[in-house]
């Protein structure tokens, strides 16, 4: 009997997700893993702005945190979600969020923040 080598198939990479945010009913914001990493980029806390004009949320990446920040959670399986506790932020503007919304992710390189339009 001769034997046969076995020569396993190349592994498929999973498709990396595009980025994604969302904004969920109970006011919280989150993040994909592909979003944090893409514009996050390691941080453990934010910082929070509004732009009632345009209707944008900001977030602006912080490594440590202060009185003005927001902690980042990763949750999930794998820790491959992050959010963070936006409600004080949704009711000082009397925002409405019904179900939960997708937001659209842009970042402004000169004001170093995370714009999510609504």
């Amino acid at each position: 009997m001769s034997f046969e080598k076995f020569m396993p198939k190349e592994k498929k990479l999973t498709a990396t997700k595009p980025p994604q945010v969302k904004m969920l009913k109970g006011g919280q914001i989150s993040l994909n893993a592909t979003a944090y990493k893409e514009y996050l980029k390691g941080a453990t806390h934010v910082e929070l702005y509004y732009d009632q004009s345009a209707k944008k949320i900001g977030l602006q990446p912080k490594k440590y945190g202060t009185k003005a920040t927001y902690k980042l959670r990763a949750v999930g399986k794998g820790k491959s979600t992050y959010r963070i506790n936006a409600k004080p932020l949704i009711e000082h503007y009397n925002l409405r969020i019904g179900d939960k919304i997708k937001l659209t992710p842009a970042w402004n390189s000169s004001e170093n923040l995370l714009e999510l339009s609504m």
